[in-house]
């Protein structure tokens, strides 16, 4: 539910334009407050969350409604105010992105001005460079997908 209300705030002040950082402050608090709730959610139900982030991420790349296209900005959003769950999350992904999934990522992205397709690269790029959870992995996996 929590994830629920962040992502349907998220669209409502800006969705992937809020993740590139253009969009004004009047959503900060209330996703500062989301990353607060599943920060302290965590410590129990760390595996419940990763569960959720996981499934909204995939299920996201396979639809074209609004809210899901703003899905993966969300997921960055979170990412970038919370190592912990960064960390909670990464290795999973990493997992995840097989040939099927990244053509996915590549439809879902090929509408994107861009503008904001470079503001979530380097939203992407940051986090790689934060990364300690799976930092090996997913250099693996970087190496290997841009040279098979």
């Amino acid at each position: 539910r929590v994830l629920s209300c962040g992502l349907k705030d998220f669209c409502a002040h800006g969705g992937a334009e809020a993740a590139a950082g253009t969009a004004g402050d009047k959503r900060v608090p209330k996703i500062a407050s989301v990353v607060g709730i599943l920060g302290h959610l965590a410590s129990r139900h760390a595996g419940s969350i990763k569960q959720e982030l996981l499934r909204m991420f995939h299920e996201s790349l396979g639809s074209s409604r609004e809210h899901h296209k703003a899905t993966v900005p969300f997921l960055l959003q979170l990412a970038l105010m919370s190592p912990t769950l960064l960390a909670t999350v990464s290795p999973e992904l990493v997992d995840s992105l097989k040939p099927p999934v990244l053509n996915q990522l590549h439809q879902h992205f090929s509408a994107v001005p861009r503008d904001e397709l470079e503001g979530v690269v380097g939203v992407v790029v940051h986090l790689l460079c934060h990364t300690s959870a799976g930092a090996l992995r997913t250099l693996r996996f970087l190496l290997a997908t841009a040279a098979p």
